[in-house]
């Protein structure tokens, strides 16, 4: 199991992906934004930066425990039909080229996400949510909970701005989560106590405070 320092690292390195991916869509929002350029153009600057961060949390996931014989592989990248929706809702928003970066960033990091959880399927073993220390009150709702999680749980889920990282129990390690995440727990208990356990009403609690 890497340490919070790892983790953040392996955090970062996705997150220099993602910004080759925001950097590349901006580029291309700023040369046209025809529609059918777009929709034809959009998965193919993304989609290699997509692969690349699936296959970069492959190998990680590998070198968390490599010696197991357990054969780790990428997500399968998004269909082409999800990016060219990405552009479609885009151009329906105030900020055309933000909220396609936006999209393009999350992109990167749900691949990320879901090559961990898929193989955390596949060997039987569970997962935590990484969250950064700004992380929002939905995220830090998620990463309280430790390494619970399987691939259809809510913890594979992100949103446009969202870094989190999923981070597998393999090997006989357990999952240590940050300092912070104290913090959060802390705040999660409260929140809790004043309105129940659902968990949107929680994370709407947490928003307000």
């Amino acid at each position: 199991m890497p340490s919070s320092t790892e983790a953040a690292n392996f955090q970062d390195l996705i997150g220099q992906l993602a910004a080759v991916a925001v950097s590349r869509t901006t580029e291309l929002m700023r040369s046209t934004q025809d529609v059918a350029v777009l929709q034809e153009t959009y998965p193919v600057v993304v989609d290699p930066v997509i692969a690349a961060s699936a296959q970069l949390s492959a190998e990680w996931y590998q070198s968390l425990d490599p010696e197991a014989a357990f054969a780790v592989e990428p997500a399968a990248p998004p269909p082409v039909s999800a990016l060219q929706m990405n552009v479609r809702w885009a151009l329906t928003q105030a900020d055309v080229v933000g909220a396609l970066s936006g999209s393009a960033e999350r992109q990167v990091f749900t691949a990320s996400r879901n090559t961990v959880a898929a193989n955390a399927d596949r060997e039987r073993v569970r997962f935590a949510r990484y969250a950064s220390a700004n992380a929002c009150p939905w995220c830090r709702v998620l990463a309280t909970r430790g390494a619970v999680y399987r691939a259809a749980d809510l913890a594979v889920k992100g949103h446009d701005n969202c870094h989190c990282i999923a981070v597998p129990e393999r090997g006989g390690n357990t999952y240590s989560p940050p300092d912070y995440v104290a913090g959060w727990l802390d705040d999660y208990n409260a929140a809790r106590k004043e309105v129940g356990g659902n968990l949107n009403d929680i994370v709407n609690y947490l928003r307000r405070t």
